[in-house]
């Protein structure tokens, strides 16, 4: 019991962070940039320069679609696995195992970009591999 409920809390946190970051950082890949304050969206750019992620910078249409899959789906699960977890629920395992297979897809599409978008930079090495 005491590791389940350490995994439970440690996981009640990790929901938490979710439900209150991918409205306000990962949605700025995908919604007019108006709709957020300066601030966010200063920090997003800072980010993304300092940090050279291209998916953040570039925006390329695969990456955009990802981002609705995490609004549309993704979020809505983490509200869901918050409240299941915080509020003892049954069904939360399920919707946990849900949420964590949808997210291992989404990284393999975006781990395959980002490793061939590296590679690149080696004169070469990415001739017979990727787009």
């Amino acid at each position: 019991m005491g590791l389940q409920n350490l995994m439970n809390g440690l996981l009640l946190i990790y929901f938490l962070f979710m439900v209150i970051v991918t409205p306000l950082f990962d949605c700025q890949s995908c919604l007019p940039s108006n709709l957020f304050p300066d601030v966010l969206i200063d920090m997003n750019t800072w980010y993304a320069n300092e940090h050279g992620d291209y998916l953040s910078i570039e925006k390329p249409h695969f990456f955009v679609g990802l981002i609705w899959l995490e609004l549309v789906v993704m979020w809505p699960l983490c509200i869901a696995n918050f409240y299941g977890i915080f509020a003892s629920k049954s069904w939360v395992k399920k919707t946990c195992l849900i949420y964590g297979v949808s997210t291992a897809t989404s990284m393999v599409f975006k781990g395959y970009f980002y490793t061939i978008e590296h590679l690149r930079t080696f004169p070469g090495v990415c001739s017979n591999f990727g787009p």
